[in-house]
């Protein structure tokens, strides 16, 4: 056990620590059905947490952020850029949502004339229905986009990508202070 765990304790401890995790279950699973016997190799309290050194704190360091004095710009440009990765990152901004559910979005969920958009339970990472007013005195993205049918995309994104996104997201910063 240890010859698997030690070198990616510390190289990569989330994986070792997982790793770990799957095989205590998978061991644990073999003694229930009498496969195996004996104490598990793979548990942690009373064996590896004595063999193993203490996992280390991750210390990261804040993502850059931009001042919120310098959000108009920004906006101005999203605005004046016809481009669909433009308009999803202001719609992203308005909404305060999260990318994934804002290339998931799609016509059935948006309600223009309340300027609500409500992404249902099973696209959100809370599990629960949610719904987003736009943060805005008007709601710029409809103009933009062919009404279709309610289970198409409201961006189109089938073909985007998320990094093709936050590279079109980040050359829409482009010259904007960012600060950490």
């Amino acid at each position: 056990m240890l010859a698997v765990l030690k070198p990616l304790w510390t190289a990569k401890p989330e994986t070792a620590s997982r790793l770990r995790g799957r095989i205590e279950a998978v061991l644990d699973a073999a003694k229930a059905q009498g496969h195996c016997s004996g104490e598990n190799p793979a548990k942690w309290r009373g064996h590896l947490a004595h063999l193993l050194p203490k996992r280390q704190k991750l210390t990261r360091d804040h993502h850059a952020a931009m001042a919120y004095v310098d959000v108009p710009v920004l906006m101005a440009r999203l605005r004046a850029d016809n481009a669909i990765a433009a308009q999803a990152f202001a719609f992203c901004i308005l909404t305060a949502t999260r990318t994934g559910e804002v290339l998931g979005a799609l016509w059935s969920e948006i309600d223009i004339a309340a300027k609500v958009w409500t992404v249902s339970a099973a696209r959100m990472k809370t599990a629960r229905d949610t719904a987003c007013r736009c943060q805005t005195g008007r709601w710029p993205f409809w103009r933009h986009f062919r009404h279709c049918a309610p289970a198409d995309l409201y961006f189109r994104a089938r073909a985007m990508r998320v990094r093709f996104l936050t590279s079109q997201w980040l050359r829409c910063c482009r010259g904007l202070v960012l600060r950490a």
